[in-house]
C-alpha cells in the first residue's frame, strides 16, 4: 500500500510539474507575443518554432548540475571551461533557430527576440529566486 501511495504522488508531482512548465511556457509566448506585437496569423506558425527552441535549450540546460564550489584552481578552471562550453552550445541552438524565426517574424522582431526572450527569462530567475529565499 505504501509503494502505491508513493508511486501516485511521484507521478502527482509530475503532472505538477509538467502542469507548472506548461503554465510558465504559455506565459513566456504571451509575453513575446505581446512585446513583439506578433499577430494572430504569426503566432500560429511562431509556437511550433518557439517551441522546439525551448526543449532544445532546456534539454541543454538540464544537462547542467548545480555548481560546486571549486577546491583547486585546476577545478575551477574545469568548471569555467564547462560554463563557456554551455553557453557555446546554447549560442549554436540560438544561431540555428534564428533562420527559422526570420520566417514568420519580421525584420523588427526578429532584432528583437533574444533581447525579449533575455528579459522573460532573468525576469523568472528573479522569481525563483525570491521564492528559494522564503
Amino acid at each position: 500500500m505504501v509503494l502505491v501511495l508513493v508511486s501516485l504522488t511521484a507521478l502527482a508531482d509530475e503532472g505538477n510539474k509538467s502542469t507548472l512548465n506548461e503554465r510558465l511556457y504559455r506565459a513566456k509566448v504571451r509575453e513575446l507575443v505581446y512585446r513583439l506585437h506578433i499577430t494572430e496569423a504569426q503566432q500560429k506558425k511562431f509556437e511550433p518554432i518557439y517551441h522546439s527552441y525551448c526543449e532544445e535549450m532546456s534539454a541543454l540546460w538540464a544537462e547542467r548540475k548545480r555548481p560546486i564550489k571549486p577546491s583547486t584552481s585546476t577545478d575551477a578552471a574545469a568548471m569555467a571551461k564547462r560554463k563557456m562550453e554551455m553557453q557555446q552550445r546554447a549560442q549554436g541552438i540560438r544561431m540555428k533557430y534564428i533562420d527559422k524565426l526570420a520566417t514568420v517574424l519580421n525584420a523588427d522582431q526578429v532584432d528583437r527576440f533574444f533581447e525579449v526572450e533575455s528579459i522573460i527569462q532573468k525576469k523568472l530567475k528573479e522569481r525563483r529566486d525570491q521564492a528559494r529565499n522564503q
